[in-house]
């Protein structure tokens, strides 16, 4: 176009990338180079938010994929070649928790990608869903390339030929930093939006006010509040029971988390509504609460769970219901549901097969 005129590009550090200042003077813009012609007049950044919220969840989670894959081929192999004390140092335990950690984040984020992409796939437009995969992506990403780094050691951080990942640890806070830097969309996005989008009152009572539409807004006012004592009485009762008393679709060791997850989520829903009735306007500046850790593993200074969880797990898994048999027997001793006791039943036979 004539009069348009594209500047120096950027240098993100050191990584190539086609962006770079635009301007111009006097430029004349005809009306039918508006995306979608001239119905379209003014609405320029409603339709950048619409492609960045589906687009954020493409570009970076699989940026994301790529970089944690690449780490997980270059620490596999440098770990089985590279040997210390005659034994490749894949087996020192220290080294140990590394892989394991970069082979399983890096499945979740590839799982994550695939259940968000199919989300857009689909015709949905998961604005919330993709900040949340873009935000825990890139940050799972910046956990892994660094725990590369630190099995690679010396061979990490020299620069040449042979290091594949010193690009990539060079690049890692670009991706943490485009499409919405991961502080504003954890604090703003994740929970603001969420909080909004998510609320089956909310978007309502905004747009009734918005119109004036007093009978709309008063439907929409009661509901919340109504929708607010509901949730008040499903937190109390589910907490008072261990979610015992949560209805699940399936059984099993699954099951038990479907339970626990459904009173996380009834709680949850009270203190947003409390956050958002107490806090109001002030919430876009008091966003720490809704924050929470920007590890992967939320509320852990550390980026894996803690060994309890896993062991926790696994005692779980290794007495899990199987698909037939009686459930909702309980210990003759310990009273708790069959599927809750130890490996170390005081009869000596597995839990589920106890008959007591």
């Amino acid at each position: 176009m004539p009069g348009v005129e594209t500047g120096r590009r950027h240098d993100p550090l050191g990584i190539p990338f086609m962006n770079g200042p635009t301007t111009g003077t006097d430029i004349f813009v005809p009306l039918e180079f508006i995306i979608g012609g001239p119905a379209n007049a003014g609405k320029g950044w409603s339709m950048l938010m619409q492609c960045l919220s589906a687009g954020r969840g493409i570009s970076l989670p699989s940026l994301s994929v790529g970089a944690a894959q690449l780490s997980v081929r270059a620490v596999g192999a440098h770990a089985t070649v590279r040997e210390q004390f005659n034994l490749p140092i894949g087996r020192f335990e220290g080294v140990e928790s590394h892989l394991a950690r970069i082979a399983g984040l890096t499945y979740a984020i590839d799982a994550g990608r695939r259940f968000v992409i199919g989300a857009i796939d689909s015709g949905g437009k998961p604005a919330v869903m993709t900040a949340i995969m873009k935000a825990w992506s890139t940050e799972s990403m910046r956990l892994v390339i660094n725990d590369a780094m630190d099995v690679l050691g010396g061979a990490g951080i020299c620069r040449g030929p042979r290091n594949v990942l010193a690009h990539a640890y060079q690049a890692v806070p670009i991706g943490v930093t485009v499409e919405g830097a991961n502080i504003l969309t954890r604090t703003m996005i994740v929970f603001g939006q969420g909080a909004i989008r998510c609320h089956p009152f909310v978007q309502a009572e905004m747009a009734s006010a918005e119109a004036r539409d007093l009978p709309a807004f008063d439907r929409a006012f009661f509901g919340h509040v109504n929708f607010v004592f509901q949730n008040v009485g499903r937190s109390f009762f589910l907490g008072l029971t261990r979610c015992g008393i949560a209805a699940s679709p399936i059984g099993g060791t699954a099951g038990y988390y479907v339970r626990q997850l459904t009173g996380a989520s009834a709680s949850f829903a009270l203190l947003a509504d409390a956050a958002m009735g107490t806090l109001g306007a002030r919430s876009s500046a008091r966003r720490r609460f809704a924050a929470g850790s920007p590890t992967p593993w939320p509320g852990n200074s550390s980026p894996a769970p803690p060994s309890s969880a896993f062991a926790t797990t696994a005692s779980r898994n290794r007495t899990a219901r199987p698909s037939a048999g009686p459930w909702s027997m309980r210990c003759s001793r310990s009273r708790r549901p069959c599927w809750e006791c130890s490996t170390t039943c005081p009869t000596g036979r597995q839990p589920w097969r106890c008959g007591r």
